[in-house]
């Protein structure tokens, strides 16, 4: 980790940030080393941050448009495989210069590649760079997959789909299985949920008090290791749910508030060390009123309520 990322992610105050781009800004620069860089994946991030990668892909969108940091995407001059997108913070001598955003990152990673990467032929037909890049070559013929853009080429205009493509019980799933899957803190197995979890509501059971129990055993469990957690087609199989008679929906003003009050509420449990910042008042109201902690508790962590 490097305490000059950490430190400079907490002081960035009234960029109006919301609690959950904030958080995901703190675990970026928790993950940045001062001689390599940024390289950590989604899922990672969506692990530390107990979000989904669709949440965490809206914060990121959110700190880029903010130019607090810059994803730049890279590609192996040699295998043409796609490397790690590195994030550089607004702090660090080589931030794209370009203004709010950065530059544009097709120019970017042209900047970061060895230069032999844009001269170096293609093996077979002789000519043409092997970079990702806009020009009008034609792709390698080794390289059938290569996400080279023709020029002049136009995607044929396709019909709307008529028709949902799935079928059998993914079909009839009812709607609240999504909610049941973004909360449950251990994935495991999507079909063989999605099977249970229909099986469970045409027995009876609330769609709505499944996805409401699920949300609870995420926020009881917050703090704890994966290993001590059940997996979440496990936890269907032995109606887990039932263990929560008068489950109660965490509220708040939105959802990253919610993600963000349950984060931190597992660290002010674990007394781990919490910056003074890093809660807002809203969260802790939220901490508060969904009884995740108690007021002793915040205080204890240095709070001022």
């Amino acid at each position: 980790m490097s305490h000059e990322a950490t430190i400079w992610a907490i002081k960035q105050t009234g960029k109006g940030l919301s609690p959950g781009a904030k958080l995901v800004l703190w675990h970026l620069a928790d993950r940045h080393n001062p001689d390599h860089g940024c390289f950590p994946k989604q899922t990672r991030l969506a692990a530390d941050c107990e979000m989904s990668r669709s949440t965490i892909n809206e914060h990121l969108n959110t700190l880029e448009a903010k130019g607090l940091i810059q994803r730049i995407q890279q590609i192996d001059p040699k295998t043409k495989q796609q490397r790690p997108t590195r994030y550089v913070f607004g702090f660090e001598a080589d931030f794209p210069a370009g203004g709010e955003g950065g530059s544009d990152p097709m120019q970017q990673q042209a900047a970061m590649e060895p230069k032999e990467a844009f001269e170096k032929p293609c093996p077979e037909s002789g000519h043409g760079p092997e970079s990702v890049s806009g020009n009008d070559q034609k792709p390698c013929p080794d390289m059938p997959q290569s996400r080279v853009r023709l020029s002049g080429h136009v995607e044929p205009v396709r019909e709307p789909l008529k028709e949902p493509c799935v079928g059998g019980d993914a079909a009839h799933t009812p709607d609240g299985f999504e909610a049941f899957w973004e909360a449950h803190p251990r994935q495991r197995d999507r079909s063989r949920c999605q099977r249970l979890f229909t099986e469970a509501v045409k027995a009876g059971a609330s769609a709505e008090r499944i996805a409401k129990a699920a949300e609870r055993y995420r926020a009881e469990n917050t703090g704890n290791k994966p290993m001590y957690l059940a997996y979440a087609d496990n936890w269907l199989d032995a109606k887990r749910w039932e263990d929560h008679p008068d489950t109660q929906p965490l509220t708040a003003r939105s959802e990253s508030v919610k993600q963000a009050a349950v984060f931190w509420a597992g660290k002010v449990k674990a007394k781990a060390y919490i910056p003074q910042t890093a809660i807002s008042p809203e969260v802790a109201a939220c901490m508060l009123s969904n009884g995740l902690v108690g007021e002793a508790d915040l205080l204890r962590a240095g709070l001022r309520l």
